[in-house]
């Protein structure tokens, strides 16, 4: 059975497995900004290392497979999450993890738990295949897809600066997905330091929108 760490909070309304992206894992500085905002929004944290991060921690470093060849190791993780009747299952997500929750929320086998989604940074189109038009096109075709076949509700929380695809671009191909932009940030909320804005900006409003869409759709299962 994988290895899940919980974050716990005091009132809980929801609970959220959070999934890393290609190449750093859930102990990163970006999910240690995230994490505790989250839960300032009430929401229990779950995060758990895929088998290739986690391998690459221990020193056999491994490369990241395909978004679809993660689709089982999720099912095992959301079978790892404990159980717990009153509090729904949210699936929680940045770049490759975004990409792997939004492809299984699009497929049938959508187990009755999980209540949507939430990316956080959604990997749309790589720079290096951007500069293409041609690759550009069918990446974005093929990346996009699932959206248009999402069985669950899904919120995309992307930057205006996002070189993987920013909020304009991803809203264009979103489907049944909801796109919140947050101005300035990039693929890993960072702003510019002209802006002078806080450094957390991004991060506070992404775990805000979090936290309402996840009580727009409801809070009790």
């Amino acid at each position: 059975m994988p290895l899940v760490s919980k974050h716990d909070v005091a009132a809980p309304v929801a609970r959220l497995l959070l999934l890393h992206g290609a190449g750093t894992p859930v102990q990163s500085v970006f999910f240690q900004r995230l994490i505790p905002l989250l839960n300032a929004q009430g929401i229990v944290v779950f995060t758990a290392n895929f088998e290739f991060m986690q391998q690459t921690l221990l020193g056999k470093r491994q490369v990241a497979p395909k978004a679809d060849k993660l689709l089982a190791e999720l099912e095992q993780l959301i079978a790892a999450v404990p159980a717990d009747e009153q509090l729904p299952l949210w699936l929680g997500g940045k770049s490759l993890g975004g990409r792997v929750l939004s492809l299984y929320l699009s497929a049938t086998q959508v187990v009755p738990e999980v209540a949507g989604g939430v990316v956080f940074g959604y990997p749309l189109c790589p720079p290096a295949k951007a500069k293409d038009a041609a690759k550009a096109a069918l990446t974005i075709k093929a990346r996009s897809q699932c959206l248009q076949q999402l069985q669950r509700p899904l919120l995309l929380c992307q930057g205006s600066r996002d070189p993987f695809g920013d909020a304009y671009a991803l809203q264009l191909v979103a489907g049944r997905a909801e796109v919140i932009e947050l101005t300035g940030a990039d693929h890993d909320y960072a702003l510019p330091k002209r802006a002078g804005l806080p450094a957390e900006q991004a991060f506070s409003l992404a775990a805000e929108a979090c936290g309402g869409f996840i009580r727009r759709h409801g809070i009790t299962t």
